[in-house]
């Protein structure tokens, strides 16, 4: 027997919910949680869940990028990090988690579309270090 996945399950409701609404729509999310309950994967909700806004932002073309810095960003650079990403992953809309990372010299981290882009102080004093070992 083949084993089911959460990534497959949030696929499948995705697909099985997509454009859908009242009352079509109430009775498909009731046979999901009594197939997720049948099934023991009510425990497994909150990745089920996880995989299912990944599938959707794919769907409606958002991307959702991690920002860290050692200290708060003004708006206007965030809007800016917004703009660019928006161009770079070609989205139609981008959502901004911010975190401080104080271990951090300066600049910034971005992680989106499971790529880092490391704008640290740290990773550019590296990079320089290994340009000048080289040389």
């Amino acid at each position: 027997m083949a084993k089911t996945s959460t990534k497959d399950i949030a696929k499948a409701l995705y697909e099985s919910t997509k454009d859908k609404s009242g009352a079509e729509l109430t009775r498909l999310l009731e046979n999901a949680v009594a197939f997720l309950a049948k099934n023991r994967f009510l425990s497994k909700s909150p990745e089920i869940l996880e995989h299912l806004e990944k599938i959707r932002d794919k769907d409606l073309g958002i991307v959702s990028a991690k920002v860290t810095s050692k200290s708060p960003l003004a708006k206007h650079t965030l809007d800016e990090i917004k703009k660019t990403l928006k161009t770079r992953y070609r989205a139609s809309d981008i959502t901004l988690h911010t975190s401080i990372d104080l271990a951090l010299i300066g600049g910034i981290k971005i992680e989106a579309n499971d790529e880092l882009i490391d704008l640290s102080l740290k990773h550019k004093l590296h990079q320089l270090q290994k340009h000048l070992l080289k040389t």
